[in-house]
């Protein structure tokens, strides 16, 4: 077979398997506080999520931005008459997609939620580097020259800013939500449930708008620029017409919760398919017209086929609910975040029993300043009741405020053009929100902390990890000759299959 076409269909068949190992990874995030909450039947949570996931696919751009422009200079890889080497771009693609596969079933076999847009913009570094250093002549310095440094730091420091933001805010309003609401959510709903509502339902209407649909094509660009002009008031309005169907069943704040719920995780799955949907395929569709586009702008700005969208979508939607990887990883997050006493998979170790008497201490600071009498309020309003071993590990207010907090962050940084992990800040919501709910128990917190920052030292190591890996990859197809493409393809086999063993040892999750 001709090595550009081989090289072209491996790519294609990486990333189709790309999506299915990355949807098992994004899916535990979107959908732990449906299953924490055990706030309907498995198979409802699925076809809500599934529903999200097909239409943010079908809906997406399909605008290859990470894997077309930004990270590498196309420029550098041409020939005498300034046409693009396909060769050289197809094993930068190749090498990225070999790696990411990898990488993230390394990472759902671990349990361990990590960002597709992180692996996926290093991994075009390490490749694009590796490529450059081996086929041209100005030796490391030159090949580092490849990488547009400043856009490419600026995306790493937003994401990991966001990470930040995420699990303050969601920590401090959870706090304030459960100030307002308590426990006994029968009694406050009745007189508060229309506020939560409204809020939750305008959040989740300008997420699903200006995450998932603002560039779909299927709202028109008038309708949009109006939306825009007007979007106070369009808000207020979602806020009024949910609030008073809260203040009617406010009777009934299980349903009412519940609704917010799963609407939330479908939005969240929307947005998940539209986003990462970019980082899986990207370099796919980007070899592609490497290919077949006589002439193509690899920084420019191509659409994605139609087919190609739905051929995406509905991998991403079969994965979903058909792959078992998902489940370690929500675990691992359910475990973290869960109410009441918990067993936790992580050991608390030096640094989280020094951060666990750090944050005592400054509470303990806190404490001392606030009024004895609105302290004691706080306390009694705040104080989780005690948990019976059949509930549910998240209650269906934080599981809301999970949900919600999430899409309001991510569609406020969306809408700034702030650049983010819908994975990191959805991660990080679901943990602020826990340690706002006050669930971190003296006696857990610091395996709680072991397993929070076991999860960030894996996100501190996915950049890493991704470079490495592409690089290696790049090299072998590069320097392989025409044996580097199979040569490839064997190591990525060899890895699953190791991984596969690696799976088997590791203790079962039941759900």
């Amino acid at each position: 077979m001709d090595l550009v076409a081989l090289s072209l269909a491996s790519i294609i068949l990486l990333a189709l398997f790309d999506l299915w190992v990355g949807i098992a990874n994004d899916a535990a995030n979107f959908l732990n506080s449906a299953f924490g909450s055990r706030v309907a039947r498995r198979r409802t949570v699925l076809l809500v999520a599934a529903v999200g996931v097909l239409l943010g696919a079908l809906t997406s751009n399909g605008l290859m931005e990470v894997a077309r422009r930004g990270v590498f200079d196309p420029a550098w890889f041409v020939d005498a008459a300034g046409d693009i080497r396909v060769d050289l771009i197809l094993a930068i693609y190749l090498g990225v997609m070999a790696a990411d596969v990898l990488l993230l079933d390394l990472f759902n076999s671990l349990g361990l939620p990590t960002s597709t847009t992180v692996s996926i913009i290093s991994e075009l570094v390490g490749a694009a580097i590796a490529v450059a250093l081996w086929t041209t002549p100005g030796g490391p310095a030159q090949a580092l020259q490849v990488i547009n440094s400043g856009p490419v730091l600026g995306i790493y420091t937003g994401i990991f800013l966001s990470v930040v933001v995420a699990f303050i805010a969601s920590a401090a309003i959870m706090f304030l939500v459960r100030l307002v609401y308590g426990h006994d959510l029968e009694s406050s709903f009745r007189r508060w449930g229309w506020l939560w509502t409204g809020a939750a339902f305008a959040s989740l209407a300008y997420f699903v708008v200006y995450k998932g649909l603002r560039s779909s094509g299927l709202i028109p660009a008038e309708i949009m620029t109006q939306l825009q002009a007007h979007l106070l008031l369009a808000l207020g309005a979602v806020f009024a017409v949910a609030g008073a169907l809260g203040a009617v069943f406010s009777r009934r704040p299980r349903t009412v919760l519940g609704v917010i719920i799963l609407a939330g995780t479908g939005a969240l799955g929307l947005a998940f398919a539209g986003n990462d949907l970019v980082n899986f395929i990207g370099p796919a569709v980007a070899a592609a017209q490497a290919v077949f586009v006589e002439g193509v702008d690899l920084s420019g700005r191509v659409s994605t086929p139609p087919w190609a969208l739905a051929l995406a979508g509905g991998t991403m939607v079969a994965s979903l609910t058909l792959s078992q990887k998902s489940r370690r990883v929500r675990d691992t997050e359910v475990r973290i975040a869960a109410r009441g006493p918990s067993t936790q998979r992580f050991r608390a170790g030096r640094f989280s029993r020094a951060v666990v008497t750090g944050a005592r201490g400054t509470f303990a600071v806190v404490r001392a300043i606030v009024p004895s009498s609105l302290r004691d309020r706080a306390e009694r309003r705040t104080a989780a009741p005690p948990c019976a071993p059949t509930d549910a590990p998240y209650d269906l207010l934080r599981a809301s405020v999970n949900l919600v907090v999430a899409s309001l962050l991510i569609s406020l940084g969306t809408a700034n053009g702030l650049p983010l992990s819908t994975t990191y800040i959805t991660f990080m919501c679901a943990m602020g929100a826990s340690f706002g709910d006050r669930t971190w128990g003296a006696d857990d917190a610091e395996a709680r902390v072991a397993g929070m920052l076991t999860v960030l030292g894996g996100w501190l190591l996915t950049g890493l990890l991704a470079a490495v890996a592409a690089f290696s990859m790049a090299s072998v197809i590069v320097l392989g000759g025409p044996a580097g493409v199979p040569s490839a393809l064997l190591l990525v086999a060899f890895g699953l299959w190791r991984l596969t063993r690696v799976r088997t040892s590791l203790e079962p999750v039941v759900e």
